[in-house]
């Protein structure tokens, strides 16, 4: 292991080549304490909202998706905040949003409340100290192997998922909604605000800049020639389809398994197996898209998407259940590091950040779609004609990716 010398009042620090990958692991915990709390926790919060705010189901829901609307909306601006200023300062300002929000959130006493504060402070919160600070942090400090860094530093969301919730279903019980968002401000604040001042004291040192593939990654995109330009473009067409079907199948598993017939604790294993399903379509994707053209991973994504959305469509029995939520967890773990890879491969880093920023706005698209399958189930008794839909949309779009060219 190597140490450089950086000043004569700074302590000797760790090598580039090494403490990248303590930036990498940074990332995986930023995203697990972000995406964990804002995401994977809402559903346990939703069964005490209902029993008191008496709303409605639809009204709840309507909840997570102002959500994710906003961090869509909120992801441009994000994108080019991260490219302009210092990550360091970014990251702290969204920690400031979630505690904000998380304050707040337990002196709410209607849904209105809520729905206030998931279409403000927390998609500030999301874009600034989620996933797309993490991507862009790691897409700086990686030359090499970038693609399966960013397939790790994925899989923070999925670990939150994992972890947060058995915290919260414990916190529940003992002190109470509003006693568990206090617990969760705190653990937000104990662990990201110190991790951001220590680790983030430095940036990658510049020797990586002399490199001849460089002149590309440092080229700073405006946004005219970001949104006019098919490099943008065919990627985006390509993985919203995706983020759609997995929205959808995600958030309408419950029903589902309730429609064939199964029993209620079946949707609580398929939930843990799409998440151990998408760390392996992160590691997948993520590792493969150093070695692959990114079109033949993208249409490898795309087929298991399909094939995901066929079976649950004609799903009867728990084994074609499980087929079907593994195949879709592959495929939507390979989304954000498609994504990653696709962008910084063509942009590079000085703009990745606005391009992914743009790129996020797929969120949307997943939020949206299970609205309108559910509206599909309310009128026809179904979700064919969703599913139908949705298969329509990807065809095409896997087409059209045989001409995304490169840099």
């Amino acid at each position: 292991m190597s140490f450089t010398k950086v000043s004569s009042t700074d302590a000797t620090l760790i090598s580039d080549e090494y403490y990248r990958w303590i930036v990498l692991l940074y990332g995986v915990v930023l995203q697990a304490i972000s995406v964990g709390t804002i995401i994977y926790c809402f559903t346990l919060f939703t069964l005490p909202w209902l029993d008191e705010f008496g709303s409605s189901r639809r009204d709840m829901m309507l909840t997570i998706a102002l959500l994710q609307i906003g961090a869509g909306i909120l992801g441009p601006f994000a994108g080019r905040a991260l490219d302009t200023f210092s990550l360091r300062w970014v990251i702290l300002i969204g920690l400031a949003s979630m505690v904000l929000a998380l304050a707040l959130a337990q002196q709410v006493t209607a849904l209105w409340q809520l729905w206030l504060i998931y279409a403000t402070l927390l998609p500030v919160a999301m874009t600034l100290m989620g996933t797309l600070a993490s991507q862009t942090l790691v897409s700086r400090w990686f030359t090499d192997n970038r693609g399966f860094a960013l397939g790790i530093s994925a899989i923070g969301t999925n670990i939150g998922g994992i972890i947060l919730p058995i915290f919260v279903s414990a916190w529940l019980l003992h002190v109470g909604w509003r006693g568990t968002m206090n617990n969760l401000l705190i653990l937000s604040v104990s662990v990201v605000l110190p991790l951001t001042l220590l680790i983030l004291r430095r940036s990658p040192a510049t020797h990586q800049d002399e490199q001849s593939s460089d002149t590309v990654d440092q080229r700073v995109w405006t946004t005219k020639e970001i949104l006019t330009t098919s490099m943008f473009w065919i990627p985006f067409w390509g993985l919203a389809p995706l983020s759609m079907a997995f929205g959808t199948l995600q958030f309408n598993l419950g029903i589902i398994v309730q429609d064939i017939g199964l029993d209620a604790e079946v949707t609580a294993g398929l939930i843990a197996l799409t998440s151990v399903s998408m760390i392996s379509g992160k590691l997948f994707f993520g590792f493969m898209g150093d070695r692959i053209d990114h079109r033949k991973l993208y249409w490898v994504a795309n087929a298991a998407t399909v094939i995901a959305v066929v079976l649950m469509m004609n799903a009867q029995t728990l084994i074609v259940l499980v087929i079907a939520t593994f195949a879709a967890g592959i495929s939507g773990g390979g989304i954000l590091p498609l994504m990653g890879l696709m962008y910084s491969h063509r942009f590079g880093v000085a703009s990745f950040g606005r391009v992914m920023g743009f790129g996020m706005l797929t969120i949307m698209a997943g939020a949206i779609s299970p609205i309108g399958a559910g509206w599909v189930y309310d009128v026809y008794g179904s979700y064919s004609y969703a599913f139908i839909a949705l298969i329509l949309i990807m065809l095409p779009s896997g087409i059209a990716m045989a001409w995304l060219r490169e840099r």
